[in-house]
């Protein structure tokens, strides 16, 4: 599973990525981002999830993405607001 965030005129204030179903559910975990784009990959389990959030008045995108071509989610975000994408697999 591949997560990806980026930001359109501004930098990523915060990114949270869950992953691994654990025997308490969803891992969540904040990420270390400097700059205007993140990703990473790990084992999404069976609700991956992603918020990011941008500085000012950029604009947020994430991407859940399983293998190298199926999209689970893509979303984009309104001007300073927060962005999720999440999927069921």
């Amino acid at each position: 599973m591949t997560y990806k965030a980026w930001t359109e005129g501004g930098n990523l204030q915060s990114v949270r990525h869950d992953y691994i179903d654990g025997p308490n559910g969803a891992v969540s975990m904040p990420a270390k981002v400097h700059g205007a784009t993140w990703s990473t990959q790990e084992d999404g389990g069976h609700t991956p999830r992603l918020k990011v959030v941008p500085t000012g008045k950029g604009v947020a995108h994430c991407l859940l993405m399983e293998g190298n071509d199926r999209v689970l989610d893509q979303k984009k975000g309104a001007a300073g607001q927060p962005v999720t994408c999440s999927a069921q697999r």
